[in-house]
C-alpha cells in the first residue's frame, strides 16, 4: 500500500468540510420576503376594484385582489364608507420601487 501525497490528504478533508459545512444551508428552507399589509382609509369614491387596481399587484388578476382584500376585511364591495380603514394584505400588494 502506497502512501497518499500531502495534497490528497488535504483535499479529501477539503471535500468532507465542504460537505457537511453545506449540508445545514441545503437543508434550510428558502425564506419569501413577506410584505407588511397595507392600512388604507376610504375616501369618497373609493371602491374595491379602485383600490386593487392602484394598490394591488400588476401581475395579478383583480378580481383574485378584490376577493383576499374582501375576505380579509369582511366587506362587500358595496359597504366601503369614507373613514373605513381596510387592510390589503402584503401578498397582493405591487412591489415597491
Amino acid at each position: 500500500m502506497g502512501m497518499r501525497p500531502r495534497w490528497a490528504r488535504w483535499a479529501a478533508v477539503a471535500g468532507v468540510a465542504m460537505a457537511l459545512g453545506a449540508a445545514p444551508v441545503a437543508a434550510r428552507p428558502v425564506r419569501q420576503l413577506r410584505r407588511p399589509p397595507l392600512l388604507v382609509p376610504i375616501r369618497y369614491g373609493d371602491s374595491l376594484w379602485t383600490l386593487a387596481r392602484r394598490y394591488g399587484d400588476p401581475e395579478r388578476d383583480v378580481r383574485e385582489v378584490v376577493a383576499t382584500v374582501m375576505r380579509e376585511n369582511g366587506v362587500a364591495p358595496g359597504e366601503l364608507q369614507p373613514g373605513m380603514v381596510v387592510v390589503i394584505p402584503g401578498s397582493c400588494l405591487r412591489e415597491r420601487q
